[in-house]
């Protein structure tokens, strides 16, 4: 039976595009050879549009859903984003840029109401890696596309409700401020989440502070997190959230990350370890978690042999599982590939 979606898996070492066939998975297409692939993200209205951020290099389109890219956007693009109506593209760069474009990818203005932040903000915006920080995510709220978070690894988080003309630092609560992802409860405008190398938090205004909603964590490294869609009876939408056992510069060691998903369908208010199917100490990262886009109760994670924070060095193997029970159980893919970095998922 197929699945009726296409995987696009941003790895260390390229894009590979995968489309469920005959209960199983074929490689469709494969582009940027040997590229670091640190974004993706489509469109829900035309789901062949996608958009893919190539590190150090610029930000690429495909209209046939991956059969040929162009690019459309130079630069070190680390986060890409398409808001609800389809209308508009951001792109986030290295060193710390927002760019929009109106057009579907065509022309490009930059954000510069952004980097006329007060200097005791924009100080805070570097990166041990690199020396300069980065837009991480950017999150559209997709029932009003005026508002606009940015989460900053490392610089902390930044939000507009006028569409970018003014920005406000919204960080207050959070003492390292290496964050990985900011987004709202689904349907709410008041109630926000954000991940980051040393805590998970929770706001019902970021702008009055943020609190940890780590209950339940035996890890307390935070990446991607996802919501999938209420089920009978339940009052929240479950969360799945990757994690790992402190910060990459640790994983030298024997079990390197720790890797482990875990699910909450309590708002966040408490978590607990998921995963059968999953090895009890996971080496590698688990570097992205996304919901399937036909299956209320399906979510995939990819991992990859290749700290998510670090743009440099060789790729080790790469892994994507699935889950169809909310996280409960995972079953891996069998795909032959690198590092996975991010993952897209597309109707076919």
């Amino acid at each position: 039976m197929s699945d009726g979606v296409q995987i696009y898996a941003g790895t260390h070492e390229g894009l590979l595009v995968f489309r469920s066939s005959d209960g199983g998975w074929r490689e469709t297409t494969r582009a940027f050879d040997g590229a670091i692939i640190d974004s993706i993200a489509g469109c829900q209205r035309h789901p062949e549009r996608v958009y893919c951020g190539v590190t150090h290099d610029g930000l690429y389109r495909t209209e046939d859903a991956g059969l040929h890219w162009d690019k459309v956007l130079d630069g070190d693009i680390r986060a890409v984003a398409v808001d609800a109506t389809d209308d508009s593209i951001y792109a986030g760069a290295e060193p710390v840029h927002l760019f929009r474009s109106e057009d579907r990818g065509d022309s490009w203005e930059e954000v510069e109401s952004l980097l006329q932040m007060p200097e005791e903000i924009r100080q805070k915006w570097w990166s041990p890696v690199s020396g300069v920080g980065h837009v991480r995510h950017v999150f559209v709220h997709p029932d009003d596309p005026n508002t606009i978070y940015l989460a900053l690894e490392h610089g902390g988080i930044v939000r507009s409700f006028d569409r970018g003309a003014t920005w406000q630092d919204v960080t207050n609560g959070i003492n390292y401020i290496d964050i990985h992802m900011v987004a709202s409860l689904p349907g709410s405008f008041t109630h926000y989440y954000t991940s980051s190398a040393r805590g998970f938090f929770t706001a019902q205004d970021p702008a009055e502070g943020w609190i940890r909603a780590e209950n339940g964590f035996t890890r307390d490294y935070f990446h991607d997190f996802v919501f999938l869609p209420l089920h009978q009876g339940s009052t929240y939408p479950t969360m799945l959230i990757g994690t790992a056992d402190k910060s990459p510069g640790s994983w030298n060691r024997p079990e390197r990350a720790r890797s482990a998903v875990f699910r909450s369908d309590d708002g966040a208010q408490t978590w607990h370890r998921v995963g059968e199917g999953l090895p009890e100490v996971i080496t590698s990262m688990i570097s992205t978690v996304v919901s399937h886009p036909l299956d209320k109760n399906a979510a995939f994670i990819g991992f990859g042999e290749v700290s998510r924070g670090h743009a440099h060095g060789p790729a080790g193997p790469g892994q994507i599982l699935v889950t169809r029970d909310r996280g409960d159980s995972w079953h891996d893919l069998n795909l032959e590939m690198p590092a996975d970095r991010v993952l897209w998922v597309a109707p076919e």
